[in-house]
């Protein structure tokens, strides 16, 4: 099953991205997709910079933020856009070039087959390069503590590569997710797994960002846990989370 390509909206959330973002949009609009990025009123003018290119670029869209609201947040805002705008299907990326256009490439190719693609580092061919042991540790650690309290078979819950389709995002009524950090990458997830969708995981290398800051916090970390440990409670009680 195929579907057309300008169905397809990669939504990227910016704050101070402007050293990535020229090479960043030359490389994506090589592929017959929209972008919007959601930018957080950016003080190194990243916002101003997409801004122009857009004018001459008609593939780069942007919404605008007065301050920074947190990952998830800009997710909801970027899907509610492109709902709007009669999208179909909607990508997850980051900007910083951790996020490889080959693999882009191939969740493109099977986004209408699932409703719930994910860019998966630990599945078969997925891995990750330039991190250290403590980075490796703590993501690996993430996801296996995130099955096991949330009795989910999905390999990468916490990946921030995906491909959700219009229909998954209104089933799961993405709107009430209140995550930001991996958490909320967790929480999509799992309402995608509670409403028994289909769910695809793809090999992805994930690679360190290029330049700029990581935007990994302890403030996200301590989110992420307390999501977990409350709803593995409900998980494991059989009690429903949506």
């Amino acid at each position: 099953m195929t579907s057309s390509p300008d169905s397809h909206l990669v939504v990227i959330p910016t704050y101070n991205e402007i050293d990535n973002i020229p090479d960043f949009v030359s490389e994506i609009s090589k592929f017959n997709v929209s972008v919007l990025f959601v930018d957080d009123n950016s003080p190194d003018g990243t916002g101003e910079l997409i801004s122009k290119i857009s004018e001459s670029n008609p593939k780069i869209k942007i919404l605008n933020r007065p301050s920074k609201q947190g990952l998830g947040s800009a997710y909801r805002d970027g899907f509610g856009w492109g709902i709007e705008k009669g999208y179909e299907f909607f990508i997850e990326m980051d900007a910083d070039f951790s996020h490889r256009f080959d693999d882009l490439k191939n969740i493109l190719e099977v986004s209408s087959n699932f409703d719930l693609i994910i860019g998966s580092r630990y599945v078969s061919g997925g891995g990750s390069q330039g991190w250290d042991f403590k980075r490796k540790l703590l993501s690996s650690t993430a996801n296996s503590t995130s099955r096991i309290l949330l009795r989910s078979q999905v390999k990468d819950m916490t990946s921030g590569f995906r491909c959700y389709s219009k229909k998954s995002l209104n089933e799961i009524k993405y709107q009430q997710t209140q995550s930001d950090g991996y958490a909320f990458q967790i929480e999509m997830t799992l309402r995608c797994v509670e409403k028994k969708l289909s769910i695809k995981e793809v090999p992805i290398i994930f690679n360190e960002r290029r330049v700029g800051k990581s935007k990994m916090s302890k403030k996200i970390i301590v989110e992420a846990l307390i999501f977990l440990f409350n709803n593995g409670i409900k998980r494991w009680l059989n009690l429903k989370i949506i």
